[in-house]
């Protein structure tokens, strides 16, 4: 991830037991984010290719007439392989940015969370995985950007609102139309599960600052 931190999976209970002691990566289709109902967290926007906006709609008509009506309009623009994306979501705690202490918003992924406490070491059997079964794949943290943003989105951009999430997502290709499931094998050894309303008591980032230099003495 760039600095020190930790990778957070928020859940139940028994299927962060699953993470766990096998490695499971459950990876859902973008089109299982777009339906959630929750405002919080449903997002029709998500892994859009594109999203265009505008303030007014002019159509041609087969008469030769033009009408126009006024009104924003927002258009989104789909992936041609977007049935093929599968995605995997944690929460990416890093010291430097602000993403700690977690937004409690987080907590309503599940009354658990799994802490990956080495991520180095999580994304390189990740990575293995990946290549031993040949399987295209990204891991990246997701940028935020502006609500109103116009332009290029794609798997690691969500609009600002999302930003409580801190998401890291590993997004892999050429898969099922619907969920899809990897196994990177055990992770025990480098992660715990805690309650998820604990994190943030379980969890504490201390910071050390250099030693200023002592004043000379004054004669």
């Amino acid at each position: 991830m760039g600095e020190s931190g930790f990778l957070i999976k928020f859940g139940k209970l028994e299927h962060l037991l699953q993470l766990q002691n096998e490695g499971l990566l459950y990876m859902n289709p973008p089109q299982y984010f777009r339906d959630i109902e929750d405002a919080d967290r449903g997002d029709p926007f998500d892994c859009i290719a594109k999203v265009h906006r505008g303030p007014k709609i002019a159509f041609s008509l087969p008469s030769g007439k033009q009408v126009s009506m006024e009104g924003e309009w927002t258009l989104r623009i789909s992936p041609p392989e977007h049935t093929e994306i599968n995605i995997f979501c944690m929460y990416a705690l890093r010291a430097l940015v602000g993403s700690f202490p977690v937004d409690k918003r987080n907590f309503r992924l599940g009354a658990h969370a799994l802490v990956v406490l080495n991520v180095t070491e999580f994304l390189r059997r990740t990575e293995f995985t990946l290549k031993s079964e040949r399987i295209s794949g990204d891991g990246n943290l997701v940028e935020y950007v502006d609500d109103k943003h116009v332009g290029d989105l794609g798997p690691f951009r969500k609009f600002r609102k999302f930003a409580y999430q801190w998401e890291w997502r590993l997004v892999c290709n050429n898969g099922p139309a619907g969920p899809r499931i990897i196994k990177i094998g055990s992770i025990a050894d480098i992660s715990v599960i805690i309650p998820s309303d604990e994190v943030n008591n379980k969890i504490s980032v201390d910071f050390e600052d250099f030693e200023q230099d002592a004043e000379p003495d004054r004669p």
